[in-house]
């Protein structure tokens, strides 16, 4: 059981590790490029290289963190139906009325 957390830990910890490293390369991508617009920046091949990288970024952002990514149900209602409405919908808040 030790091993299997130990295991656990350490993915859990290359992830973030990972993760970190994509948001810092991001930001540093979006600050150079800025930068280079407004035309405050001497580009070498350095900048070019975070320039470059940033159309990468934003493309693995897009598909596979946003939420505009091909298959993600987080704006969608969930399937399971067996919890009940709070509005309860099926029932109607006027009287019955009888049409004989």
């Amino acid at each position: 059981m030790r091993q299997f957390l130990q295991r656990i830990g350490i993915k859990l910890l290359v992830f973030f590790l990972l993760g970190m490293a994509f948001v810092l390369s991001l930001s540093q991508s979006v600050r150079i490029t800025v930068s280079w617009w407004r035309g405050e920046l001497n580009t070498g091949p350095w900048e070019w290289l975070w320039i470059g990288l940033l159309p990468v970024w934003l493309f693995v952002y897009f598909r596979y963190y946003s939420i505009l990514r091909p298959g993600c149900r987080a704006c969608l209602p969930p399937d399971d139906r067996s919890m009940p409405r709070h509005d309860n919908p099926g029932e109607r808040n006027e009287p019955a009325h009888d049409d004989r």
